[in-house]
């Protein structure tokens, strides 16, 4: 007999050992890959959003103009990245860097966590799961509230499985540690607040009575350390209006989408993760008891995607992929929590971590192109091409169209990039125009950024319409345009009419029509340009899109351009262009109907009128969606 418990304690210790190197490797397997050449990663949008708003002389002003009047999120990460640049400076390794360790944290602390609630075998498959796990490597490599909120998230639920579990009586460690990670949590993000809050609701129900003045005074600990942001939360919620808006509504599949996202949109992944989540039933070594926890860990994901899917419907959208990053990991330790500690040999816990890890790394590196797509974003993408082509084409000029100038201004001016422009939402599309008209280059570069309006794409197309090259990354596109042709360009306008049309006296043009079953399937813009010479000066001048659909001919939408600035005597382009998904407004089955609608009456004469069509390119959203 005591031979046989001595055999046992040395199985139990070798088994303790190996759970413990798997775990360094899966680790070193989260570092790497959050961590890899991370100074090459450029700075996002979101990023720049944040950046942009620590340019203060004092913590009052960050707090009041960087904060309450134009951010929707909570101010501790804005303030941690007010006095860490301030040390570290704009250099995106360094600033980078805290966020890619919150997330490797992240790994250890769900290994932990999974321990606490269930077994070993639990925490090293779901750290393993999340290590590899496009969802959680992606938003560690931005400076951006969501790795932090998820580390705080974990901390504070440690924190909380030892006041309400662990054998000893808690300790005033334990206290201050729970009252800390979970303000620090309400502090990164509202659904990272909202989990914490979550968190300690919960708590009640397994509350036992010699564990409450701990428990309690943890909870307060927290409200007292986040009361003196309070102000700022009523003024971003309440004077402000919301904490979203800009977002789509959700699809009615979107639970599915994330789940597909978060196995990296790879069959073989999901197949692996779900064939060993089913494995316990297979060998039939399943947890049989009655595990009350996995009743917290399947709440706190379910309320907190029903709170956010339900107000995206009913007040304004809020749901996205990051918003679930703070509750998925319950719910993944629940989907592995059919495993006891002897439910797999040695050999076999190290093929599940191992499958885990590769399938799901090399499904985020090659079907993914996880890395490519980091380390090329548009805003210095565009950059790098501009001054390759200032290098190689004389004379040329630059144009950028984005949401705010001050974004691609930063790596333009960093590539050293001259004789360019930067049209932002401060601009009217004839701004443009002008610049177009006014210029005597023969080619031009233009690049767009955060998925813009196509019209402005359009417009350059309609000056320069042949393409020397193109190049597409997420949410970004670069064209270099010439205006005639040369060797190795490509046409980019099909004719719809090129027979003059005169307007004398005249409001209406004469419609013409573009069949979408005539276009590719996967036709994502439809841009129609209007070559005229105005005779007197056109101040209300439109070309008029309609979408009908085929079968019907029912109008779908009905958009006119923006003119702008009145247009002198003189050769002008007028364009429009109108978006369409393969999703949610294919293009086959439609008519698309054009038309000028010279409000005043003005005299023109209209010389052609030309389509321009281009199609989806998966990498403009290949960060969310499949490749």
């Amino acid at each position: 007999m005591e031979r046989k418990h001595h055999l046992r304690k040395v199985r139990n210790k070798t088994s303790v050992k190996l759970d413990y190197v798997l775990l360094g490797v899966i680790l070193l397997v989260a570092a790497l890959l959050r961590l890899w050449k991370l100074g090459k990663v450029p700075f996002m949008h979101d990023e720049f959003s944040a950046l942009f708003r620590l340019r203060f002389d004092n913590f009052h002003d960050l707090i009041q103009y960087g904060v309450s009047e134009n951010d929707s999120h909570p101010a501790g990460v804005q303030v941690f990245l007010y006095y860490w640049t301030k040390l570290v400076g704009w250099n995106e390794f360094w600033v980078k860097l805290p966020f890619a360790l919150m997330g490797i944290g992240s790994v250890y602390l769900i290994y932990v966590i999974g321990k606490q609630w269930f077994n070993r075998k639990v925490g090293l498959l779901s750290a393993a799961f999340f290590a590899v796990s496009q969802l959680t490597v992606f938003y560690s490599q931005l400076a951006r509230p969501y790795a932090a909120g998820l580390f705080f998230v974990l901390l504070l639920t440690y924190f909380w499985n030892k006041i309400l579990f662990d054998p000893k009586k808690p300790s005033v460690g334990t206290v201050i540690g729970f009252a800390v990670s979970a303000c620090l949590a309400a502090l990164a993000h509202n659904f990272s607040a909202a989990q914490a809050g979550l968190i300690f609701l919960t708590g009640l129900f397994y509350l036992k009575k010699e564990r409450r003045k701990a428990y309690w005074l943890s909870g307060i600990g927290a409200i007292v350390l986040y009361s003196p942001h309070l102000p700022v939360f009523y003024q971003q919620t309440f004077v402000n209006g919301g904490i979203g808006g800009w977002l789509a509504r959700p699809d009615n599949d979107f639970i599915i989408q994330f789940l597909r996202y978060s196995m990296n949109y790879a069959p073989l992944f999901m197949f692996a993760v779900g064939l060993i989540i089913i494995l316990p039933l297979i060998l039939g070594k399943w947890e049989k008891r009655r595990k009350p926890i996995r009743w917290a860990g399947i709440v706190w994901f379910l309320v907190i995607f029903a709170l956010a899917f339900v107000y995206s419907l009913l007040r304004e959208p809020i749901i996205q992929y990051s918003t679930m990053i703070f509750c998925y990991p319950f719910f993944v330790m629940v989907a592995f929590s059919l495993f006891r500690n002897n439910t797999m040999t040695k050999m076999q816990t190290v093929i599940a971590v191992a499958a885990i890890l590769f399938i799901g790394a090399s499904s985020l590196i090659v079907n993914r192109q996880h890395y490519d797509l980091m380390y090329h974003q548009g805003y210095d993408q565009i950059a790098q091409r501009m001054k390759q082509d200032s290098d190689s084409i004389p004379c040329i000029r630059f144009a950028t169209f984005t949401e705010s100038a001050k974004v691609p201004e930063y790596y333009q001016a960093k590539a050293n990039v001259t004789n360019r422009v930067i049209f932002d939402y401060d601009n009217d599309l004839s701004d443009m125009r002008q610049w177009l008209e006014n210029g005597d280059s023969e080619q031009i570069g233009f690049g767009w950024t955060d998925y813009a309006n196509p019209v402005w794409e359009t417009q350059a197309v309609a000056y320069y319409p042949w393409l020397i090259h193109e190049n597409t990354w997420f949410t970004s596109r670069y064209l270099t345009l010439s205006r005639d042709s040369v060797p190795g360009a490509k046409p980019l306008l099909q004719p719809l009419s090129h027979e003059p049309m005169p307007f004398v006296e005249m409001e209406w043009g004469k419609p013409l029509v573009l069949y979408g079953d005539s276009l590719d399937a996967d036709t994502d813009v439809v841009g129609i340009t209007a070559t005229l010479q105005a005779i007197d000066t056109l101040s209300r001048c439109i070309l008029v899109m309609e979408i009908h659909d085929q079968a019907t001919d029912s109008l779908l939408l009905w958009q006119g351009s923006d003119q702008g600035n009145a247009m002198a005597p003189g050769p002008h382009q007028l364009v429009n262009a109108v978006r369409f998904d393969e999703k949610h407004f294919p293009i086959h089955g439609k008519i698309i109907k054009t038309f000028l609608w010279n409000q005043d009456k003005g005299t023109m004469i209209v010389t052609k009128m030309d389509y321009y069509s281009t199609r989806f390119n998966t990498r403009l959203t290949g960060l969310y969606q499949p490749l």
